[in-house]
């Protein structure tokens, strides 16, 4: 499957010149994941997704959109398989992304949502394993993915937790441990028991030594989900590292024990 079988072909677009006025409107009324801005030869040269649009607030009325878009995005061919659009969109660090052709013409649009869809359905058949689940747990981005392999997970007899993690380099290891068992054991996937928390605290140091070996003294903030079926317990921490927070790319550890 590709892009284009899967994109929005008729994306929401504004011309550069428009005023933030009429942006807000067209968000009432619309409520697009991204809108496309386009200057008067109908090129594209800006882009606006639905976290970007939160700062819109902080800018006066009468301010032309172009002064608020992202000037520097991606573009994803409409022949791109979805994984090749799912890399570029986690490289991208936005929500969405405008489609174009092989002429450069805007086609459509792709989102974050679009993308999870198709993934989900196109592993729908695929068996678990904790490994699988716990990386998929760990990568989701909105509360529909999330909630669609919580309920995957516990169809396949398994146990999970979700929670999130931020610290710097210091405490890192110390608020991994402590939330990634919190969590766990509020959730039931483990019992108050020193050996269940030592398999979850072996897991966890796992993940803490790729990071120590990836991003040598950098803390970071990550999602941290938890699995536990078929005799073993499996955690993932999807997230960025130290100064790569503020555009770097998102990555994924992963570690695991018996229990």
């Amino acid at each position: 499957m590709r892009v284009k079988d899967i994109m929005d072909s008729k994306p929401v677009t504004v011309d550069d010149s428009q005023t933030v006025f009429s942006l807000r409107e067209l968000m009432i009324l619309r409520q697009p994941e991204a809108i496309l801005v386009q200057d008067q030869s109908k090129k594209l040269v800006g882009i606006l997704t639905t976290s970007h649009l939160a700062t819109v607030s902080n800018v006066e009325a009468d301010e032309p959109i172009g002064k608020v878009m992202i000037r520097h995005f991606k573009r994803i061919n409409e022949n791109m398989t979805i994984r090749e659009a799912a890399s570029l969109l986690s490289a991208s660090d936005l929500e969405a992304l405008p489609v174009i052709d092989n002429a450069d013409n805007l086609v459509g649009v792709v989102t974050y949502k679009d993308i999870v869809k198709d993934l989900v359905e196109d592993r729908s058949d695929q068996r678990l394993t904790p490994e699988s689940a716990v990386v998929y747990l760990a990568m989701t981005k909105d509360p529909e993915s999330e909630e669609y392999w919580l309920q995957k997970v516990q169809t396949n007899g398994f146990r999970a937790a979700i929670t999130q993690v931020g610290a710097t380099a210091e405490k890192l290891p110390i608020k991994l441990r402590e939330a990634t068992i919190v969590a766990a054991i509020a959730r039931s996937v483990i019992r108050e028991d020193p050996r269940e928390k030592f398999s979850v605290s072996n897991a966890v140091r796992d993940i803490y030594s790729q990071l120590s070996i990836i991003n040598p003294g950098l803390g970071g903030g990550f999602k941290v989900a938890i699995v536990r079926g078929e005799g073993r317990i499996a955690v993932a921490a999807f997230g960025r590292c130290g100064h790569a927070l503020a555009n770097g790319n998102e990555q994924i550890f992963m570690g695991g024990n018996i229990i």
